[in-house]
C-alpha cells in the first residue's frame, strides 16, 4: 500500500495533547500484546499437559484392554 504524508499546522497545546493520546494508545497496545503473550504461554502449557494426560490415559486403556483378552 502506498503511503502519504500529511502536514497540518495545529496549536502546540493541541499537538501535545494529541501526541500524549497516541502514546497512551500505543502503551495500551503494548500491554495488551504482553498480556496476550502470557495468555498464549499458559494455553500452550495447558495443551502440553493435556496431551500428556491423554497419552497416559490411552496407554492405560490399552494395557487394561490387553489384560482383559
Amino acid at each position: 500500500m502506498a503511503t502519504k504524508t500529511l502536514t497540518v499546522d495545529i496549536p502546540a497545546g493541541e499537538a501535545a495533547s494529541i501526541e500524549a493520546a497516541v502514546e497512551g494508545f500505543l502503551e495500551k497496545i503494548d500491554r495488551s500484546l504482553e498480556r496476550n503473550k502470557r495468555t498464549q504461554a499458559r494455553i500452550d502449557k495447558l495443551k502440553a499437559g493435556t496431551a500428556l494426560i491423554r497419552a497416559r490415559a490411552q496407554a492405560r486403556m490399552e494395557k487394561l484392554s490387553a489384560q482383559s483378552c
